[in-house]
């Protein structure tokens, strides 16, 4: 199947607020209030800065396999799981808040943009592994 796709600039969408329009086209007035650039070089330097955290990495995939184990999850969501166990295996995360301006489509396009950013890493930066997380702010 052959899916044709077009690309819109944020700021076309005007579904977002000037704030972050600002932040994703890396607004120098903007920059001494977070720590990494929204780009692949700031994305590298947030993975060198938790290198040498102390995460407790089993707890976590203990905590991820108990909570699909009444589920019959995929084998790559299994293999996801697993890569949590390695120091060099990294999480894209994101996460909704339900309220009624947002709606469904809003939704579903955060959990694909979240799969795809971290399918894209993968393969831009095979030396770590890129696992999604997404999970319910209510």
């Amino acid at each position: 199947m052959n899916i044709k796709t077009s690309h819109i600039e944020y700021q076309q969408t005007k579904s977002f607020s000037n704030l972050v329009v600002d932040y994703l086209n890396e607004n120098e007035a903007l920059k001494p209030f977070y720590k990494f650039e929204p780009n692949l070089d700031g994305i590298q330097a947030a993975i060198e800065s938790r290198k040498h955290s102390n995460t407790n990495r089993k707890l976590l995939v203990d905590v991820f396999s108990k909570q699909y184990e009444n589920y019959n999850a995929s084998e790559k969501t299994k293999k996801n799981i697993e890569l949590l166990l390695k120091e060099n295996t990294f999480t894209i995360c994101t996460a909704h808040q339900p309220n009624i301006f947002t709606g469904q489509l809003y939704f579903i396009y955060k959990i694909i943009h979240t799969i795809k950013l971290a399918d894209d890493l993968n393969n831009k930066m095979s030396n770590n592994h890129f696992v999604p997380v997404y999970y319910m702010g209510s």
